[in-house]
C-alpha cells in the first residue's frame, strides 16, 4: 500500500490579483492644443456598475465629448479592470525500481480550475466596443489561456 500512496508530493502556485486600474480616453481632440498624449471625456456621473458583463463592464452613457477648447474632467483610473484568479498545479512521485533505476511520474495543469480571467475592456470613448470586453488576458500571457494538462515520465539511471 505504501507503495502506491506513498512518496508523492504536491505544489502550487497561485495567482489572485486585484482588477487593474484603467482610464477612458477620447477619441477625438477637442482642445486644438497639441497633448502629450491622449484626452479625457467628461464624466456626469459614477460609471461603475454593480451588475458587470463582458458586454457592459461599466456605465457608457456616464461618458460625454468635452465642449470645443475644453479638457474633460475623468480623473485618471477611476475604472477598474476584471481580477486576475489563476491556479497552476503540479503532482510529483518517483518510484525506486531497482538501486540505480529511477521512474519519476510528472502531472502538471496550468489554470487548474479553468477560470476565464478577462482583459481590459475597450476604454475608448467613441469607439464602436466601448466598454465591452473583447478578449481574455491578464498580467501573465498564460493567465488568459484555458486549462492545460502535461503528463510526463523520465527514468533516471
Amino acid at each position: 500500500m505504501r507503495m502506491i500512496v506513498g512518496g508523492w508530493s504536491i505544489s502550487t502556485v497561485t495567482t489572485l490579483q486585484s482588477g487593474p486600474p484603467f482610464t477612458v480616453v477620447a477619441q477625438t481632440n477637442t482642445t486644438n492644443a497639441f497633448s502629450a498624449g491622449s484626452l479625457r471625456p467628461n464624466v456626469a456621473r459614477n460609471p461603475n456598475l454593480d451588475d458587470r458583463t463582458v458586454a457592459r463592464w461599466f456605465d457608457t452613457s456616464a461618458f460625454s465629448q468635452p465642449a470645443i477648447y475644453q479638457f474633460g474632467n475623468e480623473g485618471v483610473g477611476i475604472l477598474r479592470g476584471a481580477a486576475l484568479r489563476n491556479v497552476d498545479l503540479s503532482v510529483q512521485r518517483i518510484f525506486k525500481i531497482k538501486e540505480r533505476y529511477r521512474l519519476e511520474f510528472r502531472g502538471e495543469s496550468f489554470n487548474a480550475f479553468n477560470h476565464t480571467n478577462f482583459a481590459v475592456p475597450n476604454s475608448t470613448f467613441g469607439s464602436p466596443n466601448f466598454g465591452i470586453v473583447t478578449s481574455a488576458g491578464g498580467a501573465s500571457t498564460s493567465a488568459g489561456a484555458p486549462r492545460q494538462i502535461e503528463l510526463g515520465l523520465r527514468v533516471r539511471f
